[in-house]
């Protein structure tokens, strides 16, 4: 799992906004990542994760990976990602999954990196979950398993996942793993899309071309729907390609009706 610069941020400041332990240090972290010091905010994540705080240890092991306010280190962001994977840190146990997977830091080894993902999984992780469905719809370091890859894919997508939101309106868009259903392939692709996921709203413009206007409504009203229900908010502005074929619709009637 990698992190921009910005993202590093945001989820800095989140973590240090809900921590109840060491409540002073995670208000200098909280304070320096506000004012953009990261230098600041890395020194006092150090002295938390020397007191073995997990939080610390895994947002420390972030700035070791992209070397923020450090020297990148993959081999020191390993270890701290490790250390909050076994306290049962589900952020820390998708991080250390990547890094074995793709040998960063450590040799990469497929099997423990999936064991690691199904422990956070477990724990709820929907980041997780998404991955944990890669693995079992390419067969890395588990059985290949489509179906089982869809499931998890699905259930990370009910989290409000875009990643497992996108991936499964492919699957609904191909029947791989799920019977063809272009009204759910497009439904997942506009809540994928909303969330500002780019390949999804490539999608939803592909999706537009290959299904009728009433699929399309119905689509829609399910994904506002499917959002009210969890309790998010209404999509005011969705996607520009999925109200395109409705406004090129009224504009054929409209030339057609002059003529």
């Amino acid at each position: 799992m990698r992190f921009s610069l910005k993202s590093l941020s945001a989820l800095i400041f989140a973590m240090a906004l809900s921590c109840q332990l060491h409540a002073a240090t995670m208000k200098d972290v909280m304070e320096a990542v506000k004012a953009k010091d990261f230098e600041k905010a890395f020194e006092s994540l150090t002295v938390l994760s020397n007191q073995g705080h997990p939080d610390a240890n895994f947002l420390l092991g972030l700035m070791y990976e992209r070397g923020t306010a450090t020297e990148p280190d993959s081999k020191k962001a390993y270890e701290l990602f490790l250390k909050a994977a076994e306290m049962g840190h589900p952020n820390a146990q998708v991080a250390l999954a990547g890094m074995l997977k793709d040998g960063r830091g450590v040799e990469a080894n497929l099997e423990e990196s999936v064991k690691w993902l199904q422990k956070a999984a477990a724990s709820g992780s929907s980041n997780a979950k998404y991955n944990l469905g890669l693995r079992y719809a390419k067969g890395e370091g588990v059985e290949k398993d489509i179906d089982k890859a869809v499931k998890l894919y699905d259930e990370a997508a009910e989290q409000n996942n875009m990643y497992g939101q996108f991936n499964l309106a492919y699957a609904y868009a191909t029947g791989e793993g799920v019977e063809t259903n272009m009204v759910e392939a497009m439904k997942w692709a506009i809540l994928s899309a909303a969330s500002g996921f780019d390949r999804a709203k490539l999608f939803v413009s592909f999706l537009n071309g290959k299904i009728e206007q009433a699929e399309l409504d119905e689509a829609k009203d399910k994904a506002q729907t499917w959002r009210k229900d969890k309790g998010l908010s209404e999509l005011i502005n969705l996607p520009e390609v999925v109200t395109r074929k409705s406004e090129d619709d009224a504009s054929a009637k409209t030339t057609a009706a002059s003529q």
